[in-house]
C-alpha cells in the first residue's frame, strides 16, 4: 500500500492555475523569426494560428473547467510566433489539466497532446485519460489544545459524504462552513489551525483532517455604536430590539448590521470582532458607523406628445430628528397638472418596522376629460407582514373643485384606505426577475349634499422573467383591474373615475381616450378598467437598450370590466439609456386600433425609469 501525502495547497492548485499565466516566451532568439522575416514570407504568423480541442473529458462540467484553464484557450486570439511557443502552450494546458483533475479527485490521470502541422490552421488535440475518481474515505476534525466545543460540526451540516468524490472545492467549503458554523454558536474567534490531505493509491481514497482552535465560548453583550453623528443611538437600539446575553451568533450580528444599513442613514456599518477573552465572558458587540449625507435634492423630466413636458423637484431630509424621520417636499409643474406635495414619515412608530405617514397636497390638473383644484391631506400606519409583504391602512380628506361636461361641483370627501403590496423583483427603477402584486380598496364618505359614498377597488401586478443567465434580455408582464359600487359613473367625481391611455396605461393612444368618449370626443371616465402590457427589455450594451412592446385596456361603464367595448391596443419600440440612477425611457408608439378623429398616428414619450 502506498500513501502521497499532499499539503492542502498541492490539493487545489488547480484553482490558482485559473487565476495564473505563465508568459509563453521562446527559449532562445533562433526560435523566433524576426519581424522583417515576416513581411519578406508574409505567411509566417499566419501558419501558426491554430485551433484546438479537448477530447476524453469524463464529462462536460469538467470539460467546461478544463477549457477555462488552458493557454491555448486564453490566447487564441494572439498565435505564437513560433512553432516552439505554440508547443510550449500545449504543454503548459498538458501540465495544467493534469493539476486541474487532481482537484478533481482524478489521480491517475494522463494527459498528451497531438500537434497536426499538415492542416491550416494547425490543429492541436488535447488526449484526456481522466482514470477513475478517487472518493472520500475519512474526514475527521480535531480541536486543538484538548478544548471541543459544546457544538461540533456534523458533515451533513458540512455537506461531506464519505464516499463522495474527492474533489478540492467542497473541502475547502467544509472548511469554512467549520469556522462559520461556530462563530455562529458562541465562538467568534474560531480559526482553522491546520490542514493535511493524504491519498491512497491503493484504495483510491482520500483522508482529510482538520485541526480547529474554537477560541473561547462568548456571549453577546449590550449595543456599543461608534462613529454615529446625527443619528440618534436611542434609534438604533430602538429598531435592533436587541437581547443581550446570548451565545455569540455572527449570523445574528450580521443580520443586524444589514437591518442599520437599510435605513439609508449610513454608507458602512461595520462589527467588530471581539478580542480573545476568558471563556465565558459577556463582550460588547461593537458597530463602527459611517454615516450618509442626510439631506438631498433633485429634478426630473418628462415629455409625451398628449401630455406636454413637464419637471418636478424635490427636497428631502431622511434624518429630521435623528431617528430616520423623513420630510420630503415635492414640486411638479407640467402642461396639464401643477403640484405641491409635502410627506413625513416617522418609522419604529409604535413597534418595530411599523411606519407612520401624513401628507398634505395641493393639487391643479385641467385634462380633456376635467378640471380640477383641490387640497387633501392623509394619515395612516404600514407594516411588513411575512416576506415581502407590507399592508396599510389610513384616513383621507379631500376637499375639490371639479369642472366636468360643462358642469362645477365642489366634493367634499373622507375616505379609509387600504393597501396590501408585495415585491420581490430585484430593483425598484430596472426589475430584471420577481414579482410585484398591489391592491387598494378606499371606501369614500361624502361630506356634503354633492358628495357621493362609493368604494374604489384597484388591483395591480407585475412579474419580470430574465430569459438569458446575465439578465440582458427580460421579457416583463403586467396587469390592472380598477372596479368601482355604489353610484353611476356620472355621479362619482370625475377624479375618482378610471381611466386609461397615456405614457403609464396604454401607450399610442392620448392621455385618458382610451375609453368612453362624449360627443366632443373628450374621455369621461368609467366605474371599471381592465388593462395589460407585454415588454421584450433587450440589453444590448451595458448603457443601451430597446424595448419593443404592446399594450391594451379600456374603460367601462359598469361596476366591473364587462367587456361592452373594443379592447383598444398600442404597440411601439422604447429606447433605453442605462445610468446610476436608472434607465431613461424614449418610446415610440402607435394605435393598433385607430379611430378616425381621435386617436393621433403615434405617440412619443420621454422619462425617466421603465414603464412598469
Amino acid at each position: 500500500m502506498s500513501f502521497m501525502p499532499l499539503t492542502y495547497a498541492q490539493a487545489v492548485l488547480a484553482a490558482a492555475l485559473l487565476a495564473s499565466f505563465v508568459p509563453s516566451l521562446p527559449a532562445s532568439a533562433a526560435e523566433t523569426a524576426p519581424a522583417t522575416d515576416k513581411k519578406a514570407t508574409g505567411q509566417q504568423e499566419k501558419s501558426f494560428a491554430y485551433d484546438w480541442e479537448v477530447k476524453g473529458a469524463p464529462n462536460g462540467d469538467l470539460e467546461d473547467l478544463l477549457e477555462a484553464s488552458s493557454r491555448l484557450e486564453q490566447l487564441e486570439d494572439k498565435p505564437p510566433i513560433s512553432l516552439v511557443a505554440l508547443r510550449r502552450r500545449a504543454e503548459e494546458d498538458q501540465e495544467g489539466f493534469k493539476k486541474v483533475l487532481r482537484s478533481e479527485g482524478y489521480y491517475e490521470a494522463k494527459v498528451s497532446y497531438h500537434l497536426d502541422k499538415e492542416v491550416s490552421p494547425i490543429r492541436i488535440t488535447l488526449n484526456v485519460e481522466a482514470g477513475p475518481q478517487y472518493t472520500i474515505g475519512a474526514f475527521d476534525i480535531k480541536f486543538a489544545k484538548d478544548k471541543p466545543p459544546e457544538k461540533i460540526p456534523s458533515l451533513k451540516e458540512l455537506d461531506i459524504t464519505i464516499g463522495m468524490a474527492a474533489r478540492s472545492q467542497p473541502i475547502l467549503d467544509a472548511e469554512q462552513k467549520i469556522i462559520t458554523l461556530l462563530s455562529n454558536n458562541g465562538y467568534p474567534n474560531a480559526r482553522m489551525t491546520s490542514q493535511k490531505a493524504v491519498v491512497d493509491f491503493a484504495t483510491r481514497k482520500m483522508e482529510v483532517a482538520v485541526t480547529v482552535d474554537p477560541g473561547p465560548l462568548l456571549y453577546m453583550g449590550a449595543l456599543k455604536f461608534e462613529g454615529l453623528k446625527a443619528v440618534k443611538a436611542s434609534y438604533l437600539r430602538d429598531l435592533a430590539a436587541w437581547q443581550a446575553g446570548r451565545p455569540w451568533n455572527a449570523r445574528e450580528v450580521d443580520e443586524l448590521r444589514r437591518t442599520f444599513l437599510r435605513t439609508g442613514l449610513f454608507d458602512n456599518a461595520r462589527v467588530t470582532t471581539p478580542k480573545a477573552a476568558p471563556a465565558g465572558q459577556t463582550v460588547p458587540v461593537v458597530i463602527t458607523f459611517s454615516e450618509r449625507p442626510h439631506r438631498s435634492v433633485g429634478a426630473g423630466v418628462s415629455y409625451s406628445t398628449s401630455e406636454g413636458a413637464g419637471t418636478s423637484a424635490y427636497w428631502e431630509n431622511r434624518n429630521l430628528f435623528g431617528g430616520a424621520e423623513k420630510l420630503r417636499g415635492d414640486v411638479t409643474l407640467a402642461e396639464i397638472k401643477r403640484e405641491l406635495k409635502v410627506s413625513f414619515t416617522k418609522p419604529e412608530f409604535l413597534a418595530v418596522g411599523q411606519n407612520f405617514n401624513t401628507n398634505f397636497d395641493i393639487l391643479h390638473e385641467n385634462t380633456e376629460a376635467y378640471k380640477e383644484d383641490s387640497v387633501s391631506t392623509y394619515a395612516g400606519i404600514d407594516r411588513p407582514w411575512q416576506e415581502n409583504w407590507t399592508v396599510s391602512v389610513g384616513t383621507s380628506l379631500e376637499y375639490s373643485k371639479i369642472e366636468d361636461s360643462g358642469q362645477t361641483d365642489n366634493f367634499f370627501l373622507a375616505g379609509i384606505p387600504f393597501g396590501v403590496r408585495y415585491n420581490s423583483t430585484d430593483s425598484l427603477l430596472d426589475p430584471t426577475s420577481g414579482f410585484r402584486a398591489s391592491s387598494a380598496a378606499v371606501p369614500y364618505i361624502g361630506l356634503n349634499q354633492v358628495s357621493p359614498d362609493f368604494l374604489r377597488l384597484e388591483f395591480n401586478g407585475s412579474t419580470y422573467y430574465p430569459v438569458t443567465r446575465d439578465k440582458k434580455f427580460v421579457l416583463a408582464v403586467r396587469g390592472k383591474i380598477g372596479m368601482m359600487a355604489g353610484e353611476d359613473s356620472s355621479d362619482i367625481p370625475a377624479t375618482k373615475r378610471f381611466y386609461a391611455g397615456g405614457g403609464g396605461s396604454v401607450r399610442g393612444y392620448k392621455y385618458q381616450t382610451v375609453g368612453p368618449l362624449d360627443a366632443n370626443n373628450d374621455p369621461t371616465g368609467g366605474r371599471s378598467l381592465l388593462e395589460a402590457g407585454f415588454e421584450a427589455r433587450w440589453r444590448i450594451t451595458d448603457s443601451i437598450g430597446i424595448v419593443p412592446f404592446i399594450e391594451g385596456g379600456n374603460v367601462y361603464d359598469s361596476m366591473a370590466p364587462d367587456f361592452s367595448g373594443e379592447f383598444l391596443w398600442g404597440a411601439g419600440l422604447g429606447f433605453r439609456y442605462y445610468t446610476a440612477i436608472g434607465p431613461i425611457r424614449f418610446d415610440v408608439a402607435v394605435p393598433l386600433n385607430r379611430r378616425a378623429g381621435v386617436d393621433d398616428a403615434y405617440q412619443l414619450y420621454f422619462s425617466i425609469g421603465q414603464a412598469f
